[in-house]
């Protein structure tokens, strides 16, 4: 009865790891921490070239590739100083860094040189090699 469970077992789990689910982790990406750097004093181009900028990293976040956005909430107003640091991080997932770059590269304030960009590369989620 043990050899029959242990077989059974056995089975199970060669279905499980070769399933789709588990199939896609085995494309894991890197994960990459984005801040953010004004380079540019001028806060009406900041104001309207953000609403283009949250919907697409909006749409990056639907599709999986930006995760674990965070924002500063304490500040009421929007002060626009060349240098600052931006009040909004996120982590985007890309197999190389490079790749990253190129979809942050499309980003409108990464576009307009309203604002750069740094990555710290975070690693890959651990979790999902288990």
């Amino acid at each position: 009865m043990k050899k029959l469970l242990l077989a059974i077992s056995l089975i199970l789990l060669s279905f499980t790891s070769i399933s789709p689910v588990h199939a896609s982790d085995a494309d894991m990406r890197n994960t990459y921490m984005v801040t953010w750097t004004l380079e540019v004093n001028d806060a009406n181009l900041f104001k309207t070239t953000l609403k283009e900028q949250m919907d697409k990293v909006l749409e990056l976040w639907v599709s999986g590739t930006i995760e674990n956005v965070y924002l500063d909430n304490k500040k009421s107003e929007v002060i626009v100083r060349k240098g600052d640091v931006g009040k909004v991080i996120f982590f985007i997932k890309a197999k190389t860094e490079n790749e990253a770059q190129n979809i942050l590269d499309e980003l409108p304030l990464a576009k307009k040189k309203i604002a750069s960009y740094q990555l710290t590369p975070a690693g890959v989620l651990w979790l999902k090699q288990y």
